[in-house]
């Protein structure tokens, strides 16, 4: 008996060239909520309109630092953090003043320079991904209007999550702690909110509007994916598209957390490649990345 299969894709498929770290921006708008301190009440008031813009590279090695296991021994809470070569870049701005603050690499441990929260269990619970640039974690401020004294300790940090509701809620925002998926999923996060602070005092705190929020990752390239066909006698996603001979491709499908996962791969033997893969379900949505 044959099956029905949706196939999805556009008239490009996304290809980046497959290396050890791939750079991710962030962008989103918000609102002040609350300032305090003498340096940044003459600059903001509550209610000023926020942008953020954050980039990371996403190919730093992880350390998890908490693990949760219920009495079937299956895991239901993890948290890892990212710090080793992440290139971490967080702008804020609110009106004529600009905040900025970079980390090239930080160090383990609080304050957690990236840390991913993934739970999978209902209740009051969050799913998290959280950035933060910090004098004490190796951070600068190239950018900090307001006055600092060798004694502060300024710190700017992002945070996106997603409240558990449990029951037949829609999918969480995060799936797992990985850093490559967290940018994906961004379209079921439910709340965000950040702080700018001295370290002595003067403080903004801001939300962001998730339905602003944006992520892209500007090195990818984009090529035509000449033809997907699905072939109802041996159950097969035949994918056609232009390729260079020896040139590696990885055949990638959309999973149900929003992320990307390896579902084949080949190397091409001319201009153009066809390669068959098994579908998964009943709709599916691909792309092709080439290795460098």
């Amino acid at each position: 008996m044959s099956r029905q299969i949706t196939i999805c894709f556009s008239l490009f498929a996304l290809v980046t060239l497959f290396s050890n770290a791939a750079e991710v921006e962030w962008n989103a708008t918000g609102a002040v909520n609350v300032v305090r301190g003498e340096d940044f009440l003459p600059m903001v008031a509550s209610g000023d309109p926020v942008i953020v813009e954050l980039s990371y590279d996403n190919g730093s090695e992880g350390e998890i630092f908490r693990q949760i296991f219920d009495l079937n021994d299956q895991l239901f809470w993890q948290q890892e953090e990212y710090y080793q070569s992440v290139n971490l870049n967080i702008v804020i701005t609110i009106g004529q003043h600009t905040w900025r603050g970079t980390l090239e690499s930080g160090s383990p441990g609080p304050p957690y320079t990236i840390e991913v929260q993934d739970v999978k269990v209902a209740g009051d619970t969050v799913d998290r991904f959280r950035l933060t640039v910090a004098e004490d974690d190796g951070g600068s401020f190239p950018l900090f209007p307001g006055e600092l004294v060798a004694t502060d300790n300024p710190r700017i940090q992002i945070e996106f999550s997603d409240l558990s509701v449990g029951g037949d809620a829609v999918p969480s925002y995060l799936d797992s702690t990985d850093l490559t998926c967290v940018s994906q999923s961004f379209t079921r996060i439910t709340a965000a909110r950040g702080f700018i602070s001295s370290g002595s005092g003067d403080i903004i705190d801001f939300t962001v509007d998730p339905e602003s929020i944006r992520t892209r990752m500007p090195n990818l390239e984009l090529v035509e994916l000449r033809d997907v066909t699905y072939d109802a006698e041996f159950d097969e996603v035949v994918l056609r598209w232009g390729s260079v001979p020896g040139k590696f491709y990885v055949i990638q499908y959309l999973a149900e957390d929003l992320c990307w996962r390896e579902k084949s791969s080949t190397q091409a033997q001319s201009a153009e490649t066809t390669w068959a893969v098994l579908p998964s379900g009943e709709t599916e949505l691909y792309r092709i990345v080439e290795e460098e």
